[in-house]
């Protein structure tokens, strides 16, 4: 749901989530004014106060965790995300698209993750992000519509099928590998099975998680979001 404030767009999305699992999801948005969406603006409901869920981010080496609480600082009542713990306020700003882990609890139920800010709209043809070599990025849909994994690029990275995108089907996770001859077909870059190099397809819903992996020896390598909500 969005709604438009002078000439920004801010608005909120809600998402389910199911007891004790983990779902992927990512920052949509922005704070108004800034280019990134702080933590404090990502709130959980019908869940337990007492730590034990959490949110994880993957800072490129390790994952950073902090837990949903009700006496943040050791304050009563004052309910959002603390270290492990300490219970100490936890900050860190996600950048557009950066995604992130919600953990669920056991016992959870009607559970939900909320997020809001304002719409980091652009007027790009790509979305464009950096990337090392050797190393994983947990990335999301950036667009409020569907996104095809066609629409997905990889720069700087060989096509011998050593770099990957990875997704999580609700049971195991999904891999297509980055290849030059998708279906047989000399110079036909795209996707394809890591074993046969056959297309693989697959539509990625608004906020809907993936992995980019990226080969060693990649010297300047980048993932492109062909942006299909230009203003």
């Amino acid at each position: 749901m969005a709604a438009a404030v002078d000439s920004n767009v801010v608005g909120y999305t809600t998402k389910p989530l199911a007891a004790n699992q983990k779902a992927i999801s990512g920052a949509q948005f922005v704070e108004v004014g800034e280019e990134g969406l702080d933590l404090a603006s990502i709130k959980l409901e019908n869940v337990s106060l007492a730590g034990g869920a959490s949110i994880q981010w993957w800072n490129g080496a390790a994952y950073e965790t902090a837990v949903w609480v009700d006496e943040v600082d050791d304050i009563p009542n004052n309910i959002g995300w603390g270290d492990a713990g300490s219970w100490e306020a936890v900050a860190h700003t996600f950048a557009p698209g950066e995604g992130f882990w919600i953990v669920t609890p056991p016992g959870a139920s009607n559970a939900k993750v909320t997020q809001a800010g304002e719409v980091a709209l652009s007027e790009l043809v790509t979305y464009d992000a950096d990337l090392a070599a050797n190393k994983k990025f947990m990335m999301i849909n950036p667009l409020p519509t569907d996104l095809s994994l066609a629409d997905i690029s990889l720069v700087g990275v060989s096509t011998a099928g050593g770099a990957s995108i990875q997704w999580w089907n609700g049971f195991r996770y999904e891999i297509a590998a980055w290849v030059d001859e998708v279906d047989d077909i000399q110079n036909n870059i795209g996707w394809g099975d890591a074993g046969t190099w056959e297309a693989v397809s697959h539509t990625f819903s608004p906020t809907e998680g993936f992995w980019i992996v990226v080969p060693p020896n990649a010297p300047a390598p980048q993932v492109k979001i062909a942006n299909n909500v230009m203003l």
